[in-house]
């Protein structure tokens, strides 16, 4: 029997995946993992359902899984074939047609090749250019993904106000000790994780739920505290998608309390919680720095000046040095965030997670200059430290990751390199896939459109805009609306070019 998916043809008698320049060999149960996902094409298929068929006649682990699935999108050179929807499974994408054998349908094929060939290499090429670590990251699961929200602290004294931001990434920190299985936000992405949600500081547990639609969680743990000194009340509410569960924590202290609620966090999803070595960040234990990350998203003149009194009280605070950073290239005072960003370097000492942030804005203010020289060394140095953190840590800042892919995905297309900008929104939106960002996958979507409307390759261009704004539009992603309209008003001028 024979198949066409896009422009290769699947021989399963022969055990080939052709296409008009080459022809693939394919391993008997990686044909056969093929085979069972194409009859169940549109559906989730659970690991175990895969593992329970296609290898029901040998005792393995899960890794068979993985092993076939890599070597599916690399046979196809797609990573979007069959795509991971994390702690469910995987789902064949693509369209596909039985071929019959009489010459004129043979032809009509042939014609087909013609028509998607140069798409078809180039997604090769792509595939091919990836750096050989970036392949691994498509398969990275995670059985669990937890958001964290800010604790509302409702215990009297101005003394307490650190516990909004405070509180929550101790218990983030806590949580670190959580097997690798299971993703925890850092705390420096809830902020603006809740602006994307439009939620409000003061918000409320019916509003909760938007978080499940921008973030991809699995679990979000709402907090409050109540009570006095030696005598507090932590009531704690689980979220899931369909049901909340809630309860009550007595303890003398707050960190006893928050202490407790992650051991009833590991209990909840039924995993292990070892002793971490994480140190939750002092900075969101001050009032001021917390009034800063708050307003970060929403109001950039307002989050400037709190930084910036957070900084005249703790010059040292290197986080707070890039976050205001960032708000100072955003606000056009490039020369300013230079400086601040240089005495961010100098005071970084080992930690080479900050020194990929610092690397990252480095590489932003000479782009913003136009240094294309300049630009392209710092963010490829990011990217570097970045996976040296990863392996010595062994945990990985996928967000981080994702925004210097961005980055160079942006500044290779303002140089008119549309190959390389490519691979590097590819391997953006596979960072974002592994947590299931769905403000970063349908913004890159658009991006990459944009860059293979440019090449050429006006169909798939279309695909992936039509792709990201049918998700835009069914998640009600309102953060990506104007970009929505922005890139509707630019293919619809390609068009329009194309016709002329």
């Amino acid at each position: 029997m024979k198949y066409q998916i896009a422009p290769f043809i699947l021989d399963t008698q022969a055990r080939t995946l052709s296409d008009k320049n080459s022809c693939q060999q394919i391993r008997p149960k990686t044909l056969a993992l093929l085979l069972y996902v194409i009859d169940r094409a549109g559906q989730i298929i659970s690991k175990q359902e895969l593992l329970d068929r296609v290898w029901d006649d040998v005792n393995v682990d899960d890794g068979v899984v993985f092993q076939s699935v890599r070597e599916i999108r690399q046979l196809f050179s797609n990573p979007n074939i069959l795509q991971n929807h994390p702690r469910k499974g995987y789902e064949f994408t693509a369209q596909v047609r039985p071929v019959s054998e009489d010459n004129k349908q043979r032809a009509a094929m042939l014609s087909v090749l013609k028509y998607f060939l140069p798409a078809a290499v180039l997604l090769l090429v792509l595939w091919q250019l990836l750096p050989p670590d970036s392949n691994e990251t498509l398969d990275v699961h995670y059985g669990q993904s937890i958001v964290v929200l800010p604790v509302k602290s409702r215990v009297p004294y101005a003394q307490n106000e650190w516990i909004y931001l405070g509180a929550m990434e101790q218990l983030i920190a806590k949580l670190q000790g959580l097997p690798s299985s299971v993703f925890v936000y850092q705390g420096t992405y809830i902020p603006r994780l809740m602006h994307i949600a439009g939620l409000d500081r003061e918000f409320n547990s019916g509003d909760v739920n938007k978080v499940f639609t921008v973030s991809g969680a699995t679990l979000i743990v709402e907090t409050e505290i109540h009570g006095n000194v030696y005598d507090y009340k932590l009531v704690y509410k689980f979220h899931l998608a369909n049901d909340i569960k809630q309860g009550v924590i007595l303890d003398t202290s707050i960190n006893g309390a928050l202490a407790s609620l992650a051991k009833k966090v590991a209990a909840f999803i039924n995993h292990p919680l070892q002793s971490s070595e994480n140190v939750p960040m002092k900075e969101f234990s001050d009032a001021l720095f917390a009034e800063a990350m708050i307003s970060y998203e929403s109001d950039w003149q307002t989050s400037i000046s709190f930084f910036e009194s957070y900084l005249a009280l703790n010059p040292d605070s290197v986080i707070a040095l890039i976050y205001l950073s960032k708000l100072y290239l955003w606000n056009d005072r490039a020369e300013q965030a230079s400086e601040l960003i240089k005495k961010a370097a100098k005071l970084n000492g080992e930690d080479l997670q900050q020194a990929a942030h610092i690397d990252l804005i480095k590489g932003r203010i000479a782009a913003n200059q136009k240094n294309w020289p300049q630009a392209m060394p710092f963010y490829q140095q990011a990217a570097q430290q970045l996976e040296q953190h990863s392996s010595h840590s062994k945990q990985s800042d996928w967000f981080l990751k994702a925004s210097i892919a961005q980055a160079q995905g942006l500044a290779y297309l303002e140089q008119n390199l549309l190959s390389q900008s490519a691979q590097a929104f590819n391997l953006a939106l596979s960072f974002y896939q592994i947590t299931q960002s769905q403000i970063g996958i349908n913004s890159t979507l658009l991006h990459l459109a944009n860059v293979l409307y440019q090449q050429g390759n006006i169909e798939q261009g279309m695909n992936t805009y039509l792709q990201a704004k049918q998700n835009i539009e069914r998640i009600k992603l309102d953060f990506l609306y104007s970009m929505l309209a922005e890139y509707e008003k630019k293919f619809a001028n390609y068009h329009v070019g194309a016709a002329g």
